[in-house]
């Protein structure tokens, strides 16, 4: 049986945006989120955007809190794809 592959999930570039924060997560660890569908909210200073997961499968981890800040290409949670 093979190692299990996480797939690191990673901020988009927000627009430019410089100073992003993490807002409300939509998942929790070991919840199972499907491909497009919304992992988190970011806030900007100009926009607030959902942040939806590339693949689906259950969340392992969630490497940042609420309010946290974070920076494009910075990860943000860990996946383990269907």
């Amino acid at each position: 049986m093979s190692a299990t592959r996480l797939h690191e999930i990673v901020m988009p570039d927000l627009e430019g945006a410089e100073e992003i924060t993490v807002g409300a997560w939509s998942k929790k660890k070991g919840d199972h989120v499907e491909a497009g569908e919304t992992l988190m909210e970011a806030l900007t200073d100009k926009v607030n955007a959902e942040i939806p997961s590339p693949v689906g499968g259950v969340v392992e981890e969630l490497l940042l809190d609420e309010g946290d800040p974070v920076k494009p290409g910075q990860p943000i949670a860990m996946v383990n794809p269907d």
